[in-house]
């Protein structure tokens, strides 16, 4: 449902819906402890995003990060309106399972903070109803660093693909900006978006050695 607000073919809709699925069997997820599900087949999801288009003002909708992009990059004359209400369903999708806890990254906690305001309101003009979630964001993953050194984004074109090929992920690496010190300088790992990326993926053991090496 929300893969709908940019593509509109169903075939590709399936076709990418089928890929995340491999993505998550391919990264270990226990399917015994955890449940995939997609959100299209229950009617709850529509019918509560409807709810929430109704007691949400406009201007609220456009203090939200999505749509002040679209501003940002002056396209929010083609702007759908699905985007636009894109935090709605989202919201949703958090409050219809009681989610006591919801794990999310740091551009992403303001949508968490609007269902949190949601479910408070609904619970004020028509009982309690909804759990209020709180947000969670693991700070060294907080934000991804990405080849220029801001967030990692598809909107930027600066991530790393998971399915990306061995030529096509050689040349992004080779893109990583970097500082200007020779081989021999020392070097603080923090301010290395190359280590930033590659730490994500390095044991606490791998990391002393590879934090010892810079600093050396």
């Amino acid at each position: 449902m929300h893969g709908f607000t940019q593509i509109h073919d169903p075939e590709i809709l399936k076709k990418y819906s089928l890929t995340i699925l491999k993505l998550y069997k391919a990264f270990g997820i226990n399917t015994n402890k955890v449940y995939i599900y997609n959100p299209a087949e229950i009617p709850a999801h529509a019918q509560l995003s409807r709810v929430f288009t109704c007691l949400t003002i406009m201007g609220t909708m456009e203090r939200m990060h999505s749509y002040k992009d679209a501003l940002a990059k002056g396209k929010a004359g083609e702007t759908g309106v699905g985007t636009f209400c894109y935090p709605l369903l989202m919201a949703a999708d958090i409050l219809l399972y009681d989610a006591d806890i919801v794990p999310v990254g740091k551009d992403q906690k303001q949508h968490v903070e609007y269902a949190r305001d949601m479910a408070l309101k609904f619970n004020r003009i028509y009982g309690e109803t909804f759990k209020v979630p709180t947000p969670a964001v693991k700070e060294e993953v907080a934000t991804i660093i990405g080849l220029d050194g801001r967030k990692m984004s598809k909107s930027y074109n600066n991530y790393i693909g998971i399915l990306d090929d061995e030529k096509t992920l050689l040349k992004k690496v080779k893109q990583i900006s970097t500082d200007t010190k020779t081989v021999e300088e020392s070097k603080n790992p923090d301010e290395c978006n190359v280590y930033k990326i590659g730490k994500l993926f390095l044991t606490p053991e791998e990391d002393r050695l590879r934090r010892e090496r810079y600093l050396a």
